[in-house]
């Protein structure tokens, strides 16, 4: 009985080193990490009306957000929707061919200017059409990099991710009326498998995904799969639609339009149009330099990209130092900007 006195003191004392101990480690520790978004309950919040009467936007308890568009999601018995929809094929008609199609699909497009919007505006580079040995079944505006690419009608999205067949990230974008387009070569993906777009709503981004020259919107339109010039329903310089309702004749169709899923693009096409291209892009924007022209086919320029100096891009050419500087009227330690467009022959 006379140790206890002596005995408690020292248990005491040991308790308290544990105890600061296990405090001083909590404490090197760092207070627990914030919780992840997706791990907080989700549920709605409250409901914010938008211009669109048919669009709504839920507010959700973990701070995210989502449309609400009960109009669209009735679409989706629709047949239009629910036969032939396939997400991981960009061609779904395969079992159509061209020849099952009628002679002439009236294609109604809207009722109203307020249905329309232009994917992107600007000049058309590169056309709808033959390219040497090869079709080339859309069209080509030349932009910069992360300039928004708009959905040009109400639709339903069928195809969105990476294609590995050159498009690079692309959307397809499925009309009520049958239509398809599709964007290509896209620097981001705004929309995933099965959203319902409104007219307008941005899709994605511009950018030089796949097998791109530089930075640009690779463009189609396609009725069951067969590819027609989009230029007949849209002015693109004008960011206009040319008809409500448009006479789509079966003779508009490339034959071959379907061949295959890889990108009818020839890598070796009209070094004007891969100029063109990068040459659109902007000064801060790492571009992917153009191959040299053959000798004897007019002047070649060279765009500057990240790590390009004037001793690497000479021996390239076939040319020298001093040859790009007097083509240039620049000297040997002048500094390279990106995207600077220098004639090297």
């Amino acid at each position: 009985m006379r140790r206890l006195p002596i005995l408690y003191p020292a248990l005491l004392a040991a308790a308290l080193l544990t105890l600061t101990a296990a405090h001083g480690q909590r404490r090197r520790t760092g207070p627990p990490a914030a919780p992840k978004i997706e791990d907080l309950p989700r549920r709605p919040m409250d409901t914010i009306a938008t211009p669109d009467p048919e669009t709504k936007v839920i507010i959700f308890s973990n701070n995210t957000w989502e449309y609400y568009r009960p109009s669209l999601n009735r679409m989706d018995e629709l047949p239009v929707y629910r036969n032939h929809w396939d997400t991981a094929s960009v061609f779904s008609y395969r079992t159509v061919e061209l020849n099952d199609l009628p002679q002439v699909v009236d294609l109604k497009l809207i009722d109203s200017l307020g249905q329309f919007c232009c994917p992107v505006q600007g000049k058309v580079l590169s056309k709808y059409g033959p390219r040497r040995r090869r079709s080339h079944n859309g069209i080509d505006v030349p932009m910069k990099v992360g300039e928004p690419v708009l959905a040009a009608f109400d639709g339903k999205v069928r195809y969105s991710k990476y294609n590995t067949g050159g498009f690079g990230n692309l959307v397809i974008i499925r009309h009520p009326n049958g239509l398809e387009t599709w964007h290509a070569h896209l620097s981001k993906l705004n929309v995933q498998v099965g959203d319902y777009v409104k007219t307008g709503q941005v899709i994605g981004y511009v950018g030089q995904t796949g097998r791109a020259f530089g930075p640009h919107l690779h463009f189609e339109t396609r009725y069951y799969d067969q590819s027609f010039d989009p230029e007949f329903l849209f002015d693109f310089e004008k960011g206009m639609l040319k008809y409500q309702t448009f006479a789509l004749e079966r003779s508009f169709f490339n034959i071959h339009s379907r061949a295959s899923e890889l990108l009818d693009e020839d890598e070796a096409d009209d070094q004007d149009i891969a100029n063109a291209l990068l040459a659109a892009a902007d000064d801060s924007t790492t571009i992917r330099a153009a191959q040299p022209k053959p000798a004897g086919s007019g002047p070649v320029y060279h765009i500057v990209k990240k790590g390009d100096i004037l001793g690497r891009i000479a021996p390239r050419y076939g040319t020298t130092i001093a040859k790009i500087c007097q083509l240039n009227g620049i000297d040997r330690n002048s500094t390279l900007r990106l995207g600077q467009r220098l004639r090297v022959k």
